[in-house]
């Protein structure tokens, strides 16, 4: 509701938080100043910086809070699943909702995942102001992290007709931020949040 006032300030400080080890999560800075990533438990802030650069921090300064954030701190991951080639975002939501089912979640569901593997190209973006940033990625590993919720979407912020809201770590590239697309190459390695 604030954000539909533009009112973008924190709501929770980071401060106040707790990120575990195995915790995975996204969102916005407060004054949607960074895109939020949080993946094996390090809180990454990036910014677009110049043309079509980027400039990511790891961990948050004294005070700096999120205007939106989703943090699952998970307590347990599930066995790896290798995953097919996947070949776009709606194709790695039916993939992920095939292994809830698998893993005995018939009803409304809500869990984190991760993947790791190799995407032969992405584009993901910074959705930040005063400025947005999109840019394009081929042939890198990647971190794909996220929630699965089949029911209450818009509260997780999971976009309108899907049931993941994904975010990319790049090591590579030392940067991580919103999956707009996504193609995985075959065996990219799948796991669901046990507990």
């Amino acid at each position: 509701e604030a954000g539909a006032r533009g009112d973008f300030s924190p709501n929770v400080t980071f401060s106040s938080v707790r990120i575990s080890p195995d915790a995975i999560g996204y969102g916005a800075a407060g004054g949607r100043s960074d895109e939020i990533t949080i993946a094996g438990g390090t809180l990454r802030l990036v910014r677009p910086e110049g043309p079509g650069g980027y400039r990511q921090r790891v961990g948050a300064d004294v005070g700096e809070g999120a205007y939106m954030l989703q943090l699952v701190n998970v307590g347990a991951w599930g066995s790896e699943v290798v995953l097919p080639a996947i070949s776009s975002l709606d194709a790695l939501g039916a993939a992920i909702s095939a292994q809830v089912r698998s893993a005995g979640c018939s009803g409304p569901t809500k869990l984190a995942y991760r993947i790791e593997g190799r995407i032969r190209r992405a584009e993901w973006s910074l959705d930040t102001l005063p400025q947005r940033g999109d840019y394009v990625a081929e042939g890198q590993n990647v971190i794909v992290v996220g929630l699965f919720a089949n029911f209450e979407q818009g509260r997780h912020f999971v976009p309108e007709g899907r049931n993941i809201h994904a975010h990319a770590v790049l090591p590579a590239l030392d940067v991580a931020g919103h999956l707009k697309t996504l193609e995985l190459e075959r065996g990219a390695r799948l796991q669901l949040q046990a507990r």
